[in-house]
């Protein structure tokens, strides 16, 4: 099989020749120290092409997220909000003038010419729906809030960024995509950011609406304890269910209780695996995954989030070794 028909037939619950690996970002810094020399990132990748050279990464990603209205602070690959800007309706008016013109072909360009050189591999689009950027530029605590005392102001941000998302959407549904990955955090390692109540009332709505303009196969991400949720998250039809942050997500339970509805993605620990492990520990993670959630399709193997700078190029290789020795379906 090709990357592409790897992945696609993962996500169709289907049988692979090997578990597919699909990564949503590979930070450039982690490339270089894999490849053993500095490479040029491309605007808008979240993936650099290279790293195929090293690793049996079955796909590309391509950035389309909309940005964070808020002043960020990078540290390292880590980028956290420092001052948030969205605090009322006037700030509302600044945000719709301030987001990129999602009508304006040129900011599709890099994606376009990003696409032409795909080859044979699975090309992720990573997008948002707009709930995300939300809270991010709001502040959660002034979100929280928002909710209970004013919900009207809320709905109107999620539909400013909804709207942008929408148009995003419209446009990667006509380009070389092959699938997309919702990129949409919910919930803590404790459980969700709210209540079943409040997202059914105020969050699921919106959601589904734009979620159901998406024509590719798509990929549902978040990171902490989203189990309570799961029911509406299911409701957005997706193929995959990603990143399975371990140790709050089973994905050996999920496997038993979700693994005739939706292929699962992810569950390799990036809290010690993969960044204070060893390549043993980490190849024994890895071959368990494979063993226990890939035989038989329906999984893709994957970090819990993405593969950060700060993850050991011996691990990252552990992984790469094993998934190449007992990854493949027989």
């Amino acid at each position: 099989m090709t990357p592409r028909e790897r992945v696609l037939t993962a996500l169709k619950l289907g049988q692979t020749d090997r578990v597919p690996w699909v990564e949503s970002y590979i930070h450039p810094s982690l490339v270089n120290k894999i490849l053993g020399r500095e490479i040029t990132p491309i605007k808008g990748a979240r993936l650099s092409p290279e790293i195929h050279e090293k690793l049996c990464v079955d796909n590309i990603t391509f950035d389309l997220r909309p940005p964070i209205y808020a002043q960020i602070e990078k540290h390292g690959d880590l980028e956290m909000v420092r001052e948030p800007w969205l605090k009322g309706w006037e700030d509302l008016e600044k945000l719709k003038k301030w987001l990129p013109d999602p009508d304006d072909n040129t900011l599709y360009e890099g994606a376009k010419e990003f696409l032409k050189h795909k080859g044979d591999y699975a090309a992720l689009a990573s997008i948002r729906l707009g709930i995300s950027p939300v809270y991010n530029s709001m502040g959660y605590e002034d979100f929280v809030y928002a909710l209970a005392d004013e919900p009207e102001f809320v709905e109107a941000a999620i539909n400013v960024y909804g709207g942008w998302c929408s148009k995003i959407i419209d446009r990667v549904n006509d380009m070389d995509f092959d699938f997309v990955f919702i990129s949409e955090d919910i919930a803590f390692q404790n459980g969700p950011m709210v209540t079943p109540r409040v997202y059914e009332e105020y969050i699921f709505p919106h959601a589904k609406k734009i979620v159901d303009k998406i024509a590719l196969p798509k990929i549902y991400h978040s990171d902490g304890d989203f189990m309570a949720l799961m029911d509406y998250i299911l409701q957005y039809n997706p193929a995959g269910i990603a990143n399975l942050e371990p140790p709050v997500m089973d994905i050996f339970k999920l496997k038993e209780s979700h693994g005739d509805k939706v292929c699962l993605m992810g569950n390799i620990d990036l809290h010690y695996t993969l960044t204070r492990g060893t390549p043993e520990e980490t190849a024994a993670e890895v071959k368990e995954k494979l063993e226990r959630v890939g035989k038989g399709g329906g999984y893709i193997i994957a970090s819990a989030n993405g593969l950060a700078s700060y993850c050991k190029p011996e691990n990252v290789m552990a992984m790469n070794d094993t998934i190449l020795k007992y990854g493949w379906n027989k």
